[in-house]
């Protein structure tokens, strides 16, 4: 609940430097301005503040007045403070309507809470544009990312997609909760075909959010399956070395093993005395390696 002090009345009290831009609309981009305008129209001081403090989109009604807090995800400043009354309408916000589309719905203006209603639906349709935005950056990092995926670059972009959706359930169930609590102060029959449009649209920047988030997890799959080929990949090659080692290994290892016998300085020496001894030994060799190089090639080895 927002915190509120009483004050009394004043007459006459509206701040020099309000921003009024049209019959019963004050647009602000100074919270502080905001504030005073609202403590000098009804005589009470609110803690808004607090309210911009929060994490989440905000909704607080009362017999005089209605105030709406819209979360939007870009920029530095992203509250959009609505505050209702039956004759006028505040509002604090980063980027404010322009009047041409508050003319756009002069037939509504002069109803009961028609002001009112116009300036939240145009706040609202503000909001969703700054969704689409960010929605569109995100693909535009997504395309960047089929051409070269990056891990990290992935991790802080899957996370951007899960709080732009976390938003944009959020902002859809405010708008569900404006149309259906039939709060007085923003009547949406007044703009009921013009609404239905913008709860669809919602629904749709949901939906492209949601298959995007898809797309990326895809192209994380589809990075993995890479790297896990190119790994494997690797590790065969790596097998294939070390067979044709041990198969060199193997084959090297019969010769060395004879010089070494006849390295050795023993006394008596028998086949030292024989002339056919060392011919015998070198077609032997030969006939051990050949013998192991042809067993080795039928294994692939070689």
């Amino acid at each position: 609940m927002v915190e509120v002090i009483e004050n009394n009345p004043r007459e006459n009290s509206k701040p020099a430097d309000i921003s009024e831009t049209g019959s019963g609309f004050f647009m602000f981009q100074d919270l502080d301005l905001f504030s005073k305008a609202v403590e000098a129209e009804v005589g009470i001081t609110f803690d808004f503040a607090a309210v911009v403090e929060l994490n989440t989109n905000f909704l607080q009604s009362a017999e005089r007045y209605l105030i709406v807090d819209i979360k939007e995800y870009l920029g530095e400043i992203t509250d959009n403070l609505l505050f209702l009354t039956e004759d006028k309408a505040f509002l604090f916000a980063r980027t404010l309507p322009q009047l041409e589309n508050i003319k756009i719905f002069r037939s509504v203006l002069n109803k009961p809470f028609g002001r009112s209603t116009v300036l939240t639906f145009l706040t609202l349709s503000m909001v969703l544009n700054t969704y689409k935005q960010r929605l569109e950056n995100l693909n535009n990092i997504i395309r960047e990312m089929e051409e070269n995926f990056d891990l990290v670059r992935y991790r802080t972009l899957s996370q951007d997609f899960e709080r732009l959706h976390d938003r944009l359930e959020e902002y859809h169930d405010l708008l569900l909760q404006l149309q259906e609590s039939r709060y007085e102060q923003v009547n949406t029959e007044y703009v009921s075909f013009d609404y239905r449009v913008l709860i669809n649209e919602s629904l749709s920047v949901q939906g492209r959010c949601r298959r995007r988030l898809t797309t990326l997890k895809e192209l994380r799959q589809d990075y993995e399956t890479r790297a896990t080929a190119d790994l494997n990949n690797r590790i065969a090659r790596l097998n294939d070395v070390v067979k044709r080692l041990t198969a060199l290994t193997v084959l090297l290892m019969v010769p060395n093993l004879i010089a070494s016998h006849f390295g050795m300085n023993f006394a008596r020496m028998p086949e030292l005395q024989m002339w056919w001894a060392y011919p015998a030994v070198v077609v032997a060799q030969i006939l051990i390696v050949a013998v192991g190089f042809f067993a080795f090639k039928k294994m692939n080895w070689l």
